[in-house]
This record gives C-alpha cells, sequence and structure tokens, in this order.
C-alpha cells in the first residue's frame, strides 16, 4: 500500500537556472500550517524564502503589479499563471496549489507504512491516530488515494478488534467515495467487503462480488497486476473455505504469471500464505515452502500478525495432513502471538483450530475448553464460520466424552450452521460425524435422513 504511492513521488532537485529547490518545512504542525494558508500568501512566503524579487518570479511574461495582487488575494491567478510561477518556484503546481511541501507525498506513505506496522504490531491506539492524522493531511493537500488507503487502514484497525459490523459499514462508506485511478485501492476496499459478508455467513454473495470485480478489471486491459493479485487472493481464500480447492487451483495458475509486475510485498507474501493452504496431504513440502516464503517476506515487512498467519496456516495444513502434534505446536505459537498483538477474531480461529488439535490427540478437557472460548469470541463479534466451527469441535468433544445428547444437538447446530453460511463442505463433513452418532445409537432412519442432507450439500459443491 505503501510502496504503491511512494512510486509516484518525484522530487524536485537543482533546477540550473539560479533557482534553488524549496526543501519543504519538517514537522506535522508546519505542514498543517501550510495547508491552510491563502495561495497568494504562500506564493509571497516561497518567494522571499528563495530571496526572489517580484520581477525575478515575473519575467517578461507578466508585470509586478499583477503578482503583487495575487500575493495580496486581491487577484486568483489563471491555471496557466499558477503553473508558471510554480515552475519559477521549483515545484509541482499541484505542490504549490494545495500547499503541500516537497516531500508531502513520500513522507506521509512513510508514515502509512509505519502505521500498519503499529496496527500488525497491536499498537492500535497509535495506529488509529497517526492514521487519523495522515488522512487528514492528505485530504487538506488533495492527495486523494493515500487518503484513501488511510481510511482502508481505519477499517482495518476496527477488524483487528474483532469489530466485523464497524469495519464493514467503514468499507462500504470507503468504496462510495474512492477516487477514480486507483484501482489497487479499490481492489483492497472490495476484497474486505467480501470478506466481511463471508464473516457474516454470505458466502455467495462474497463470492458473487468478488468474481465480478475481476472481470470488470480484466475487462478493460491492461489490468493493474496489484489489483487483480489482491482479488485474487481473496478469491482464492474464500474457495478455500468453501472447499472448492480446484477452483482456488486454477486462480493460483491464472495469477502466478503476474507476480513479477506486482509492487505491493504484502500482497505477494499473501498470495504465498494462501497457496500454501491449498496444498493437500502428498505436498507438505510444497505447502512448507509457500508459507515460509509468506513469513520471510511478512517479517521484511516488520508485519507480526501476519507471520502469525503463517504459523497458523501451517498449523492448518498439518492437522489435515494428519500430524495433530505437530500442528499443535505452530498453532500455540499463533494463538500466543495473535492474543498478544489483540487480533480478536484471528486469535479465536487459531484458537479453535488448537482445540481441534488436542481433541484428536485425545485431550478432550482442554479442547473442549479451547472450544468454548473461541465460540464466545465469536458469538460477540457474530462470526458464523467460527460459531458452527465450535459448534463441531464441542459436539466431537462430547460424544468423545459418552455426552450423546449434547454431541447430537450440537453437531446438528453445526450443520445448520454451516448451511446458512454456504459453506457445503463443512456441511458434509459434519453430516458424516452426526450420522457415525446417530448409527452408534441404532438411530437409523435419522442417520439416513442426516446422509441425505451430506449428499445434497455434496452436490452443491460440484
Amino acid at each position: 500500500m505503501a510502496e504503491t504511492a511512494a512510486a509516484d513521488v518525484t522530487v524536485s532537485g537543482a533546477r540550473g537556472d539560479g533557482i534553488p529547490p524549496y526543501p519543504g518545512p519538517t514537522g506535522a504542525q508546519a505542514v498543517d500550517d501550510l495547508a491552510a494558508e491563502s495561495l497568494g500568501h504562500r506564493i509571497r512566503r516561497l518567494r522571499v524564502a528563495r530571496g526572489l524579487t517580484q520581477q525575478q518570479i515575473v519575467g517578461s511574461r507578466y508585470t509586478r503589479a499583477f503578482l503583487g495582487a495575487v500575493e495580496s488575494g486581491a487577484r486568483a491567478p489563471s491555471p496557466e499563471a499558477l503553473a508558471y510561477f510554480a515552475d519559477r518556484l521549483g515545484l509541482p503546481v499541484d505542490d504549490l496549489r494545495h500547499g503541500r511541501p516537497a516531500n508531502a507525498t513520500a513522507q506521509l506513505a512513510a508514515e502509512l507504512a509505519a502505521a500498519r506496522r503499529d496496527l500488525s504490531a497491536g499498537r492500535l491506539d497509535a495506529a488509529e491516530r497517526a492514521l487519523t492524522g495522515i488522512r487528514g493531511r492528505a485530504d487538506r493537500y488533495r492527495l486523494s488515494e493515500l487518503a484513501g488507503w488511510a481510511g482502508y487502514q481505519l477499517a482495518e484497525a476496527q477488524l483487528h478488534r474483532g469489530l466485523t459490523e464497524d469495519a464493514a459499514a467503514r468499507y462500504d462508506e470507503l468504496a462510495e467515495g474512492l477516487p477514480d485511478g486507483c484501482p489497487a485501492l479499490h481492489a483492497a476496499v472490495l476484497a474486505r467487503q467480501a470478506y466481511c459478508l463471508l464473516v457474516a455467513g454470505d458466502a455467495p454473495r462474497a463470492v458473487a462480488i468478488l468474481e465480478g470485480g475481476l472481470r470488470a478489471l480484466r475487462a478493460a486491459p491492461p489490468a493493474d497486476a496489484d489489483a487483480e493479485l489482491r482479488l485474487t487472493n481473496a478469491l482464492m481464500y474464500t474457495f478455500l473455505e468453501l472447499s472448492w480447492r480446484d477452483r482456488a487451483r486454477r486462480l493460483e495458475r491464472e495469477v502466478s504469471p503476474l507476480l513479477t509486475r506486482v509492487t505491493n510485498r504484502e500482497w505477494v507474501a499473501q498470495f504465498h500464505a494462501t497457496v500454501g493452504q491449498l496444498r493437500r496431504d502428498g505436498e507438505l513440502d510444497e505447502a512448507d515452502r509457500h508459507l515460509r516464503e509468506a513469513g520471510r517476506r511478512y517479517t521484511e515487512l516488520g508485519l507480526t500478525r501476519e507471520v502469525a498467519l503463517c504459523q497458523w496456516a501451517r498449523g492448518y495444513v498439518l492437522l489435515r495432513a494428519g500430524r495433530p502434534g505437530e500442528a499443535g505446536t505452530e498453532l500455540r505459537r499463533a494463538r500466543e502471538t495473535l492474543g498478544a498483538v489483540g487480533a480478536v477474531l484471528d486469535h479465536a480461529g487459531a484458537t479453535l483450530e488448537l482445540a481441534e488439535a488436542r481433541r484428536r490427540e485425545g485431550a478432550l478437557a482442554e479442547a473442549g475448553e479451547l472450544a468454548e472460548e473461541a465460540a464466545r469470541t465469536a458469538a460477540a463479534s457474530d462470526h458464523r464460520e467460527i460459531m458452527a466451527e465450535a459448534d463441531r469441535v464441542r459436539g466431537l468433544v462430547r460424544a468423545a466424552q459418552g455426552d450423546d445428547d449434547q454431541a447430537r444437538r450440537l453437531l446438528l447446530r453445526a450443520v445448520d450452521r454451516y448451511e446458512r453460511a454456504g459453506l457445503m463442505g463443512d456441511v458434509v463433513i459434519t453430516c458424516r460425524h452426526l450420522a457415525e452418532l446417530l448409527l452408534a445409537r441404532a438411530e437409523r432412519a435419522e442417520a439416513a435422513a442426516v446422509l441425505r442432507r451430506g449428499l445434497r450439500a455434496a452436490e452443491r459443491l460440484s
């Protein structure tokens, strides 16, 4: 994000015509004061700072009287005159028009990157203060893309806290006012809108808006590589949640050639993290390669939370490969870090994954406690998938403990919740568990009904 914005920065240098470049003020207050001053006063201040007379500025094109009227505020310069004065003063015309110091874009981009690191490390209050200031200055300087990124990161802070409804409202508000010509920013916001829909249990709509956004982007080539990767990452992740691995792998193949053209390093790391989770049991080495690459890139960027997400992803892959002990080690590390940085929903997800690992190892009491903890967090944030998964894990724990009635109730509720969320792969798995429980109780008719429900869900997976 910050890297994308910084790529547009041009820094004025010596002009070779006797007019020195304007170095710009330092400090946020000095920058704010410049943005508030009038255009005429700004022209006069910059002229005096350079030791230039009015005649040196106007040359042979304009009169001193005209410049004097501009500086006093009695007259407004035409666009042509303003461009001429900016050139004579040695700075871009928009910097003069909006009161930007010469290094405003680079400075704000650097501050945005620092706030992003604070956010990932759980320093949320500091990050939000910085982002609010960045957005305010970017708005005053008419740096609409940077202002949009600051607003996006403020919405991310709400998601980090587990306030999904507040975050969704902020993403929706951002989407209504995004500037044109910023495809990567548009893609980032759309991806998060889809994620919030997924959390809220509306997977079909999440898929629809991501596929629609990707089609629209590709319909007007050349598509922006960063934007295409961000939307593809989001769609691959959603397909993974829906158990549509083949579709996700097709997307991976489609987007892989773009990686060398992508400038946003965080999104390249995100690609590797998602692809690592797509690998099946016999591809553990390949999964590990992608996840380590993602972790390396996130570490270079200073993104603490995202490194922990890679550990969680590795635990996820190991657990599905039938290695719960190794999975548990990774998941404990992820859970500890995600808790430390205050990433509420991620912590709940890693906790629930650890609960399943412990259940498979036979540590039923611990598994039940972990699943209960995740269920409370999911209910508070209305995260439908985690609520369903918590029911399934708790149901399986109760079944192993011999509490068949509670197990049946929890597994049936998990099926209902998965089905409402459109997560048919999980419906199939949970129906199988529930049918096994019912068959063990000799409830054959009920088991057959559950299996038929699972078959209908399996048909919807294709």
